[in-house]
C-alpha cells in the first residue's frame, strides 16, 4: 500500500471519528430509549400527613404540604423505617407526586389498602432482587 494511500485511509478515519465525536457532543445521536414511567393512584386516608425526603420519619420534609384525605399518583415502594400510627404499623413507604406536584415519600400506614407490614395495592415494590428501582428519573 502507498504512503499516500495510507495518508488517505488515516485522514478518512480521522475525519469519520472527529464527526462522530462532534454528534455525539452536540446530542444529535439518538438517545437510548427509556422505560415508560408508570405510577398507580394511591389515597391518602389520614389527617396532616407528612411527605419526606425519604423513607424515614429523620428525613427533612419534601414539600410544607399537609395531605389530608387526597389521592395522589405513586410510583413505587420500598421498606423503609417502621412507622406506627395507633394499631396501624408499617415498614412500607410510598413515593408519591404531591397535589402541589413535589416528590417525596409517605408512610403506607396512611395509604388505603395495605395491612400491617404488607405493601399497598398498585405500585410496584422494590426489593434487593427485583428490577424495580424507586427513585424517579
Amino acid at each position: 500500500m502507498s504512503s499516500k494511500s495510507m495518508t488517505r485511509r488515516f485522514s478518512l478515519r480521522a475525519l469519520c471519528a472527529t464527526l462522530l465525536g462532534l454528534t455525539a457532543v452536540l446530542g444529535l445521536m439518538s438517545a437510548p430509549a427509556q422505560a415508560a414511567v408508570s405510577t398507580s393512584s394511591v389515597h391518602i386516608w389520614a389527617s396532616q400527613v407528612r411527605v419526606r425526603e425519604c423513607p424515614s420519619t429523620s428525613c427533612g420534609l419534601a414539600s410544607q404540604e399537609l395531605l389530608t384525605n387526597v389521592t395522589v399518583q405513586a410510583f413505587c415502594q420500598r421498606w423503609g423505617e417502621r412507622v406506627t400510627d395507633g394499631s396501624y404499623y408499617n415498614h412500607y413507604w410510598v413515593e408519591i407526586i404531591t397535589p402541589q406536584h413535589w416528590l417525596g415519600w409517605v408512610s403506607a400506614v396512611y395509604v388505603s389498602g395495605g395491612s400491617n407490614d404488607g405493601p399497598v395495592p398498585g405500585p410496584r415494590i422494590e426489593t434487593d432482587t427485583s428490577p424495580v428501582y424507586c427513585e424517579y428519573p
